[in-house]
């Protein structure tokens, strides 16, 4: 009986992948791995994920997830605008000019905007973003002619 290494349960012989968790069993070829101390296990799917995986690409997943961090932010200011308009609704002066003239109140409007469109391009540009924020840490090839003059100087 085969034992799969993810869920523990026991396959026959011939089985190619366990029978609840579709596990792949190791080829009879290849050593053992010893089981790890930790009760956690990587399945088979995740590892080859996390083989794919570029730095690149996670380095934009990191930056859509700041989006969705702003996006978080852009709703917790917006928990706070009904005391906002309870204070200007009390006013005197019609609500536009309230609006302008409540400080407080423009400026949770004008964060929760912000935010939200900096979420939107964020995710929308993430590659972009990544790339202006490397392009001067890559050295810049030389000139033509200063390759040259330089391998002259080399030698």
């Amino acid at each position: 009986m085969k034992k799969c290494t993810y869920c523990g349960l026991e396959n026959p012989d011939e089985a190619e992948m366990c029978g609840t968790c579709h596990t792949e069993f190791v080829a009879a070829t290849q050593a053992m791995q010893p089981e790890p101390d930790s009760e956690y296990v990587i399945s088979a799917d995740e590892q080859r994920f996390w083989e794919r995986m570029t730095f690149r690409q996670f380095a934009i997943v990191i930056v859509r997830l700041q989006a969705v961090w702003l996006l978080f932010y852009a709703v917790i200011d917006a928990t706070y605008l009904p005391s906002y308009f309870a204070r200007a609704r009390g006013a005197y002066s019609p609500l536009y000019t309230t609006v302008f003239m409540n400080s407080p109140l423009f400026f949770a409007i004008l964060r929760i905007l912000l935010h939200v469109a900096l979420a939107i391009a964020l995710i929308q540009y993430a590659e972009r973003v990544l790339s202006w924020l490397v392009k001067d840490s890559i050295p810049k090839p030389l000139p033509p002619e200063k390759q040259d003059a330089q391998t002259v100087d080399n030698q």
